[in-house]
């Protein structure tokens, strides 16, 4: 069996933005629709960049609104969600590396059931 192509990652961002959208249908903050996806975890970690912990849909308002307290409201709420150790699990895979590419094959891996 041929091992498939991997994504490009702007394919991978789409296809995990839709799934973390659909996963969580309204905001995070508030009741509005989830239009984005927030990465608790900046995007710039390849880590927790797929990682369906390290997202959660959000409304463009809110997203603009809570960017910068990642270590304030968004934290608590965070910590709230996942409890203290599945935050400290996440704060560790976040400060982990990890290659782009394996990345998204976790991605792939992750969104096989539902893509197509």
């Amino acid at each position: 069996m041929a091992k498939p192509k991997l994504w490009t990652s702007a394919k991978a961002d789409k296809l995990f933005s839709l799934y973390i959208r659909e996963r969580d249908q309204k905001c995070f903050f508030c009741p509005n629709k989830a239009t984005q996806n927030s990465h608790f975890w900046g995007r710039g970690n390849s880590s927790t960049r797929y990682d369906p912990e390290n997202c959660d849909g959000i409304c463009g308002g809110c997203h603009m609104r809570h960017e910068g307290s990642k270590q304030g409201l968004y934290r608590t709420l965070k910590i709230e969600q996942l409890g203290k150790k599945g935050y400290d699990a996440l704060e560790r895979r976040a400060r982990s590396t990890m290659k782009r590419s394996d990345a998204i094959v976790k991605c792939m891996m992750l969104l096989s059931p539902t893509t197509r």
